[in-house]
């Protein structure tokens, strides 16, 4: 399937979920509590960009809005997310999803809109304790919107439900690394984000398939402890001594960036003429890596904390404190990964990936990689020149011409 028709599959999925009676909450930003979500009786849901609907002229939002929150908004005014019985903004990250969120309340304030105040410093136990307290007042807030209390019991099965995706996605993601010939970006991509579309327990058993598959391979081989070592540092953000060599003469790609689909970025290199999509051999996306990285959440005790915990402790955002050690955790990516190449995707009109850009391809030229930016918009609407700058890029690499 396209892109767009990837799109149109997800949302027909939660229109009938919500048809038969489920109540879909959406979100846009990757750290959310979707263990909380599911713990009230919901279905989180995550607002993805729709390429098919046009957000650049929408009148309502003035320059602070990116292209992502512009596409949201548009899908919105245009009789789009009927699916939706409320939708999660977050606040303290940055300006545009937290002022598109207060225009959004109040063009359309039949729609039930809540807010989660993030920490600007994480991770460290006052973090911690605030986003813990900001996690309880979410809680109230669903229960006073739909009348629904958190239950004991569906918090333990939704924290399984979210540790069997986390482990068998990390599982995947470390045994492309060592071979990327295993299993497809495009199909990694698709998994991931069909779980963030609708969490299930039949995905997470299709991607644990695929991590047993992908595991078994590597362990014929003699591979599979490095997977798991590199699993673990991926994890923790240290490598400690692992280090992957490859006798392949295909480049090995790494993508970068911020509020981008990965799904999206697999169909331009898919789409890319005579690229080969297993050239990219890890991604640090947002919606991905991001994602997919976030540990556990040790219920033991309170609860708020835990999931606090859990959240603060994932890979953090450019408007998160921390740039220093992830940029000195990419070289190290770069460096001991075989990496050929970095890609750095660029959210059209989003102030953090402009600012963070620069520094991304600094860091890659320190460790001798060369690098290519991506201006990318939600709708891809230069599809074209993207698929060319891939392919040049790549050609520049050794790879096929």
């Amino acid at each position: 399937m396209s892109y767009g028709e990837v799109i149109e599959d997800s949302e027909q999925r939660l229109k009938v979920l919500s048809e038969s009676g489920g109540t879909i909450l959406g979100y846009v930003y990757p750290h959310t509590p979707l263990e909380l979500f599911l713990a009230h009786g919901l279905t989180p849901s995550l607002v993805r960009a729709n390429p098919g609907v046009q957000g650049g002229s929408e009148a309502s939002l003035q320059t602070f809005a990116c292209s992502l929150t512009r596409n949201l908004f548009s899908q919105r005014s245009k009789g789009g997310l009927s699916w939706l019985k409320g939708i999660l903004f977050p606040g303290n990250t940055c300006d545009s999803l937290q002022n598109v969120a207060d225009v959004w309340r109040r063009r359309f304030p039949e729609d039930k809109i809540f807010r989660l105040i993030y920490p600007a410093a994480r991770p460290g136990e006052d973090s911690v304790r605030f986003f813990a307290e900001e996690l309880k007042f979410l809680s109230e807030s669903l229960v006073n919107a739909y009348g629904r209390p958190l239950s004991n019991d569906d918090l333990l099965a939704a924290v399984s439900l979210l540790n069997a995706f986390r482990n068998a996605a990390r599982t995947l993601y470390s045994c492309r690394v060592v071979d990327p010939d295993l299993i497809s970006y495009s199909d990694v991509a698709r998994m991931v984000m069909q779980f963030l579309t609708i969490p299930n327990a039949d995905t997470v058993d299709q991607i644990g398939k695929l991590a047993n598959t992908a595991s078994r391979m590597l362990d014929e081989r003699g591979q599979l402890s490095i997977a798991k070592s590199l699993q673990k540092g991926l994890l923790t953000g240290t490598l400690g001594d692992v280090e992957i060599t490859t006798e392949s003469s295909a480049p090995r790609v790494l993508v970068v960036g911020g509020m981008i689909d990965p799904q999206a970025i697999a169909s331009l290199f898919k789409a890319s003429a005579g690229l080969k999509e297993e050239i990219v051999a890890l991604d640090l996306l947002s919606f991905g890596f991001k994602t997919v990285f976030t540990p556990p959440a040790n219920l033991e005790g309170d609860p708020f904390v835990a999931l606090s915990r859990s959240l603060l402790s994932a890979p953090s955002e450019p408007t998160q404190e921390g740039f220093p050690k992830r940029l000195e955790f990419l070289k190290l990516l770069l460096s001991r990964l075989s990496i050929d190449g970095l890609v750095v995707c660029e959210q059209s009109f989003c102030d953090p990936d402009q600012f963070e850009a620069p520094s991304l391809v600094k860091a890659a030229s320190e460790v001798g990689v060369p690098s290519v930016r991506l201006p990318i918009d939600p709708e891809l609407s230069d599809k074209g020149r993207l698929e060319g700058r891939i392919q040049s890029f790549v050609e520049t690499l050794g790879g096929p011409s």
